[in-house]
């Protein structure tokens, strides 16, 4: 595995200082493996996620070029499979999501699904029409809608375009009385930040221990409101590591020794 080539090159650092963010991203798009990630809340397993990024390769063309070889990277596609128990809905939630991005990492198109048993969503968009567009199969019937980007930017319209009138005005019924100033604030809060992943990112050298070995790896941070913070920890290829969220939901890789094993 490339852990233990990263392991043995980098496997006693210092810790702490800044990281250009474009650096470590371009790590991730190009990390040589997927990472399979185990997600737990209270130390419980509730799901797995598996995460990749497919490189776009244009190959040389032409009698006189090498057989294979890469002449340069047209896009990426982000590939997310998982499934999750979620208590409160006392059901497994399994999603998927392909994701096409340019060569700058801005997104192209995109399809997701999400199913949760009897319930099945899927949704698509592409950059030029700028739609979403969702159909839903369920034990009530199958309904196909679509919203504009602009729609997506009010609650209210969403909701009535994508739920339905019926549907619609049961839920507008419990959504609070000032969405509207809620969302539109929002939404220039995220229109400031001039990172594309949406929030506002900073990279940074860092170690894990791992076993009896201390060893270099990159640390993402980003800022939630309430002093809160989402951590990621990088390999230095790219593979994703672990991933913290506040609270007790933690996601780590599962071919890496992370957690202590319990005794019975």
């Amino acid at each position: 595995m490339s852990f233990l080539l990263w392991r043995a090159e980098y496997g006693d650092a210092g810790r702490g200082s800044k990281v250009s963010l474009p650096v470590v991203i371009e790590k991730i798009f190009n990390a040589p493996d997927a990472s399979n990630l185990q997600v737990y809340n209270n130390d419980q397993s509730v799901g797995f996620i598996r995460w990749e990024i497919i490189p776009d390769e244009i190959y040389f063309r032409g009698t006189n070029q090498p057989i294979g070889r890469v002449e340069s990277i047209d896009g990426f596609t982000l590939s997310v499979d998982g499934r999750l128990q979620l208590e409160s809905l006392k059901s497994k939630v399994r999603f998927t999501l392909r994701t096409g991005l340019d060569a700058e990492l801005n997104w192209q198109k995109l399809y997701a699904t999400l199913d949760l048993g009897q319930n099945l969503w899927e949704f698509q968009s592409h950059v030029t029409n700028q739609v979403l567009n969702v159909k839903h199969e369920g034990s009530l019937g199958e309904w196909e809608r679509s919203a504009s980007f602009d729609q997506l930017n009010d609650p209210v319209k969403m909701v009535n375009q994508l739920a339905g009138p019926t549907l619609g005005a049961l839920i507008q019924k419990i959504l609070p009385e000032d969405i509207g100033a809620v969302s539109e604030k929002l939404k220039n809060q995220v229109d400031a930040v001039s990172i594309k992943l949406g929030l506002e990112w900073q990279a940074f050298n860092d170690f894990m221990r791992l076993g009896n070995t201390r060893v270099r790896i990159y640390r993402l941070e980003a800022k939630l409101p309430g002093e809160r913070t989402i951590i990621i920890r990088i390999s230095r290829v790219g593979e994703i590591l672990q991933v913290e969220f506040p609270g007790q939901l933690v996601i780590d890789n599962e071919n890496i020794p992370l957690r202590k094993t319990k005794e019975p």
